[in-house]
């Protein structure tokens, strides 16, 4: 018995001796793979070679990327918080306000580098904001210097640093950049931790081409803000619907310039219908996060009656709408069913790309939400290719120009919450709700 015992022994040991190398790179790779298993499951789960690709719809430049965009690539001197706060972003050390709120001096952290390896100092600071003056004071200290009190220079400088070369401080860096009739066409991201997923956005001029993206495959994800009927049927879909209420706002701009009546405009405001979801109605200009938002502006909801006594001594013969954005266009549609029911005139609808600010009547479009509650872009009446409604009004001017000259917050608040009160008051414009915007995602 132990005879034979012996002798499996040793056959097994010749065969074993016989293959030892083979034997020695098995063994090797159980105890690694047992050893090193956790990490080797993690590698194996990395989304990194499942890249993200996203359709979106615009036209973009290296310079009005899209948030979404910009934020992934590089950082600002500031980043504005939950609260709708500007504060000190990832690349700053410390902030310094002196000379009565006209210097700001940052201090940049040490170790941050561009995407290309280069180091970031105070010399590639180059914010191209009007009235104000950048100055390196080393490396890593830059003073920036405001002639006037400008409270909403915090806001601005949370623009992500970007050079022309798509190089950023972010967490993505910019792999592959093609153009389409000079705007950009496709941009992919490479994240810089590995555990995140390539990000490869399409870029097309409309919506009708970024669903037909995705209806052929060429896009997993696409955001958009109509949700076309079919999407409904589709299987191995996800369909997620939010609000924006922190970037655009749909609205009616009125030309008061031809319109000058303020009884007229908000007869017409009077006579246009509203959605009735209190989350998706807009009724002013400043977002409904920001510390600023001031909820008891008159608020023009639909009142024919209304509408009618206040047209009963003015004189309105005919209206165009002008709409630059064929998905707007039922909007336009029911908006002028509206009108010639309740006021009687012929209203006609304008389709037009590129819109000439002086020549309209009234304009269906989107209104741009800023960071800052400063709007003196939009309504001062010296801004005149901003200021598409051509609004002149003295009170609201004075209130603009308060607005950006205080730097106490809580005053700050006080004089935009009196600005959006006069300005519903003069309804240069009927503000009607905020873009719904659809995420949809093809699912496995």
């Amino acid at each position: 018995m132990f005879t034979k015992i012996f002798f499996k022994i040793q056959l097994l040991w010749f065969y074993l001796k016989k293959r030892l190398i083979f034997v020695s790179i098995v063994g090797f790779l159980i105890i690694s793979f047992f050893l090193f298993r956790q990490q080797l499951v993690s590698f194996y789960q990395l989304p990194i070679w499942h890249p993200e690709i996203i359709g979106l719809q615009g036209r973009f430049t290296i310079e009005t990327l899209p948030r979404e965009i910009a934020e992934k690539i590089s950082y600002g001197l500031t980043v504005i918080n939950e609260n709708q706060k500007p504060v000190i972003s990832s690349l700053v050390k410390e902030l310094n306000i002196e000379n009565e709120s006209k210097d700001y001096i940052f201090t940049l952290k040490e170790g941050v580098n561009w995407s290309s390896g280069k180091k970031f100092t105070a010399y590639d600071i180059n914010y191209q904001i009007p009235g104000i003056e950048i100055t390196p004071i080393s490396e890593n200290v830059v003073k920036i210097t405001t002639n006037n009190d400008f409270s909403p220079l915090l806001a601005l400088l949370s623009k992500p640093l970007i050079k022309k070369n798509y190089d950023g401080l972010g967490d993505y860096t910019v792999n592959n950049v093609t153009y389409q009739e000079g705007y950009i066409k496709s941009l992919d991201l490479k994240p810089k931790d590995k555990k995140q997923k390539t990000i490869k956005y399409r870029i097309f001029p409309n919506e009708q081409d970024v669903v037909n993206a995705y209806k052929i495959g060429n896009v997993d994800k696409i955001r958009i803000n109509f949700l076309p009927q079919e999407f409904n049927n589709l299987t191995k879909i996800k369909i997620n619907k939010q609000i924006e209420t922190d970037q655009k706002y749909i609205a009616i701009f009125i030309n008061t310039q031809k319109i000058s009546s303020k009884q007229i405009r908000q007869a017409l405001a009077y006579a246009t219908p509203k959605t009735k979801d209190k989350n998706e109605r807009c009724l002013g200009p400043v977002s409904p996060t920001s510390w600023a938002y001031n909820p008891k502006v008159k608020e023009y909801n639909l009142n024919n009656t209304r509408a009618k006594e206040l047209l009963k001594d003015e004189q309105l013969t005919s209206l165009k709408i002008t709409v630059n954005d064929r998905q707007l266009l039922n909007l336009a549609e029911e908006i002028k069913n509206s009108w010639e029911k309740t006021i009687g005139i012929p209203v006609s609808i304008s389709i037009e790309n590129q819109i000439n600010i002086d020549n309209y009547d009234v304009l269906l479009t989107y209104g741009a939400i800023t960071q800052d509650p400063d709007q003196y872009l939009f309504w001062h009446s010296t801004q005149t290719s901003t200021n598409i409604t051509k609004l002149n009004n003295a009170r609201i001017d004075k209130l603009l120009e308060e607005g950006r000259q205080q730097n106490d917050q809580i005053e700050r608040k006080k004089i935009y919450q009196e600005f959006q009160t006069f300005l519903l008051e003069e309804s240069p414009a009927i503000f009607l709700s905020y873009p719904t915007l659809y995420t949809i995602t093809r699912t496995k």
